[in-house]
């Protein structure tokens, strides 16, 4: 069996340990700048950690002092200045370091997991039972079965005699359908207490801030504002946007980022949280009209950050939701169905085009004549064509 043990251990002050310290310390310092998802500086600092730490571990004679393991802290420090190293060691840790400074030495703090021994484990008991499996009502499937599958795992995190706190996941599901059902349950219902749901992600990761719900008492009338404003919740998400919106509430190339969606989430959360009071600050009462697309971590982290500001300043803002529309496309009349149609049987009995150039036609695309016609001007779009209004969010 292995098992993990702690020592602090002494290099020479040599000029080439010292720069990998000053190295460690500034790969450290841009990890800590680093945006939610990039990982660049993180894997640099810890690249150039493990070398230090390899090193030490490395070096022939080098003294070492086994210590505790550190408990829930920082398990590095950097150089011979105990005025730099984290205040979260352990006092025997800062101890041996200290000694090893008086010698002359750099203290290096090296944490090895797989040193033969017996690993003492807490007994915490057997796991929870696996849930109940979700089977949806006969005829309901497709779109309207993730809605109310939706729409349970909410009633369950609500329902007071529920053994344990279950979390919702709107991973999959319409942004719309999120918006609307989340408006529902948000509104605080009489004698009912607030309730704050844990948020969990299609990839297993949990947004650090629960949802609160039956916690305002939304209405469904807009009051008089001294500032409207009309934002996509993204940018550049749909250019039809542009028309008819002021600005973007997010920056695409900041929230679109490979990430855990919860990080996603979070992120947006704080970045909304922010820019709510900002805007609140000198209004008497804020309207957005809020154009959005489905990216649901951006619209569970709004909306979590809209219910939590109007939980603080109760009045300030309303948003009026405006789901995107796409719009139909035009059908094709009866006799440019059949050409197509019987263009395809040709096609497909080796008569007419050969297999590279076989294209299928189903009678709404006909692909050869989009590639050899030019492209036919755009209906102008407006609002009432491209977007709907969803239920206000309003105190």
């Amino acid at each position: 069996m292995s098992t993990e043990i702690a020592w602090v251990i002494g290099l020479p002050l040599h000029a080439s340990y010292l720069d990998l310290v000053n190295d460690v310390r500034s790969a450290a310092s841009r990890a800590s700048k680093a945006d939610p998802g990039d990982r660049h500086d993180i894997a640099r600092f810890e690249a150039l950690a493990t070398r230090l730490e390899q090193a030490a571990l490395s070096h022939p004679g080098a003294q070492r002092t086994a210590i505790s393991l550190p408990q829930n802290g920082e398990t590095i420090l950097l150089g011979t200045d105990p005025k730099a190293w984290p205040a979260s060691l352990p006092d025997d840790t800062r101890q041996a370091a200290k000694s090893f400074v008086a010698m002359n030495f750099l203290p290096v703090l090296v944490v090895d997991p797989h040193v033969y021994g017996i690993t003492t484990a807490q007994v915490i008991g057997p796991a929870e039972s696996p849930a109940e499996t979700w089977t949806a009502e006969d005829g309901v499937f497709g779109s309207r079965a993730v809605e109310h599958r939706f729409r349970a795992q909410i009633a369950e995190a609500l329902n007071p005699e529920a053994a344990r706190r279950v979390p919702i996941s709107p991973s999959g599901v319409n942004n719309t359908v999120v918006t609307e059902i989340l408006r529902e349950f948000v509104v605080a219902a009489p004698g009912a207490v607030r309730v704050d749901v844990p948020v969990e992600y299609r990839d297993g990761s949990r947004s650090a801030h629960a949802f609160p719900l039956r916690a305002l008492p939304l209405v469904a009338e807009l009051p008089p504002a001294s500032l409207e404003l009309k934002l996509a919740l993204l940018s550049i998400r749909h250019t039809e946007m542009d028309a008819v919106v002021h600005g973007a509430w997010l920056r695409n190339a900041e929230i679109s980022r490979p990430r855990p969606a919860a990080q996603t989430d979070d992120l947006v959360y704080d970045v909304s949280l922010r820019q709510l009071e900002e805007l609140c600050r000198t209004e008497r009462h804020v309207h957005l009209s809020m154009y959005q697309t489905g990216l649901e971590t951006a619209v569970m982290g709004f909306y979590r950050a809209l219910t939590t500001h109007l939980l603080r300043f109760p009045g300030t803002v309303s948003v009026q939701p405006m789901y995107f529309v796409a719009p139909r496309r035009p059908r094709k009349d009866t006799g440019q169905q059949q050409n197509g149609n019987n263009r395809s049987r040709v096609g497909r009995s080796g008569l007419s085009n050969p297999p590279h150039t076989r294209q299928r036609y189903d009678g709404r695309n006909d692909y050869s004549s989009h590639r050899s016609s030019l492209p036919e001007p755009k209906e102008v779009i407006t609002e009432s064509s491209m977007f709907r209004k969803g239920s206000v969010w309003s105190t």
